[in-house]
């Protein structure tokens, strides 16, 4: 069995896991990415440098190169090419070929963060309040229902790129002008939780949560975490995971706010923050290619020791000049029991 993985950038680790799990079972794993000194590509058994994903023709390149290496399954680690492999799993699953993904709808409403709270909110999930029209924001500022400082954030957004907290309503007006891409959070005082979760593809069960409690982020991924449990964090990510069905790895975001859990964010892919969940023994690489298999994974949930500190640090590799790439930084993990 092969495994094709697009857009790996940093996620070193990540690749060694599949590699290790599919070398068990004669198995390989294919990278693919459009930068060329991506550093997760130099760990794969092989790889490709690929076009952009706005590409015309990206989705016939990756499915030629499914076809070059014989691949039985296809997942992206990045949030914009999941709605795009989302819209063609039937094109694939026609030549036996499983776009590991959550369905077109599920991806849509988890990338765009006004969707991801009308869905939460309709549900009676909660969630951080989020504002989409600025008639409703200055309302709500006028009302005392909204108060400073706030976050602004773009509406399709991911790796926390474009982020600003605004301490005024001068500084609000002047960010949202002219710009109608942008939502409008509160800022919220409390720890920030993350739960990664794997919903198997065959059986449709969540098989996994792993809760940790973030201590420090980099770049929109966790850096430092602390694994937990809680049963007031588990059943809120239960009943998500009941509603929204999403398939495969999940990412989910949360505070805790005096009030109780509240969701921010839900990424329907491996979280950056993933590595922790692996080594305290939640393998939902190993998961994926029983699936892939035809079998289903046994429950086993929040089946890890409580109290381990994530600790990542950097890496490098340096190319030789002949292959035209320079030296690339990625991250590693230092776990510390």
């Amino acid at each position: 069995m092969n495994i094709l993985i697009c857009s790996v950038g940093r996620r070193v680790k990540l690749i060694q896991y599949f590699k290790e799990e599919l070398h068990k079972i004669n198995g390989k794993i294919i990278a693919v990415d459009c930068d060329p000194t991506a550093p997760a590509l130099s760990y794969a058994d092989s790889f490709e440098i690929v076009p952009r994903i706005i590409h015309p023709n990206y989705v016939q390149h990756i499915k030629d190169l499914c076809a070059k290496y014989d691949i039985k399954g296809v997942l992206s680690l990045i949030d914009p090419e999941l709605s795009l492999l989302s819209r063609h799993k039937n094109d694939f699953e026609k030549e036996n070929i499983s776009i590991i993904v959550s369905d077109k709808d599920i991806v849509d409403i988890c990338f765009d963060k006004y969707l991801t709270y009308q869905f939460l909110k309709d549900h009676d999930i909660p969630c951080v309040q989020t504002y989409y029209y600025m008639d409703m924001v200055r309302e709500d500022i006028n009302s005392g229902r909204l108060n400073f400082p706030l976050l602004i954030k773009p509406r399709c957004g991911s790796a926390s790129l474009g982020i600003y907290k605004v301490n005024n309503i001068n500084d609000l007006e002047f960010f949202l002008k002219d710009n109608e891409e942008l939502v409008v959070q509160p800022f919220i005082n409390g720890d920030e939780y993350g739960v990664d979760c794997y919903i198997d593809l065959v059986s449709k069960e969540n098989t996994n949560i792993f809760m940790k409690r973030k201590i420090s982020m980099r770049a929109g991924e966790t850096d430092k975490s602390i694994a937990v449990k809680d049963p007031e964090l588990k059943q809120l990510i239960q009943q998500l995971i009941h509603i929204l069905k999403p398939l495969g790895p999940i990412d989910v975001d949360c505070f805790k706010t005096k009030d109780g859990y509240i969701i921010s964010e839900i990424n329907p892919r491996f979280g950056g923050g993933y590595v922790h969940a692996h080594e305290m023994g939640q393998n939902f690489v190993g998961n994926i290619i029983n699936n892939l298999n035809g079998n289903s994974n046994l429950l086993i949930e929040d089946n890890y020791q409580e109290g381990t500190t994530l600790v990542k640090y950097d890496h490098f590799i340096i190319h030789n000049s002949s292959d035209s790439l320079i030296s690339s930084v990625d991250n590693e993990l230092k776990l510390q029991i």
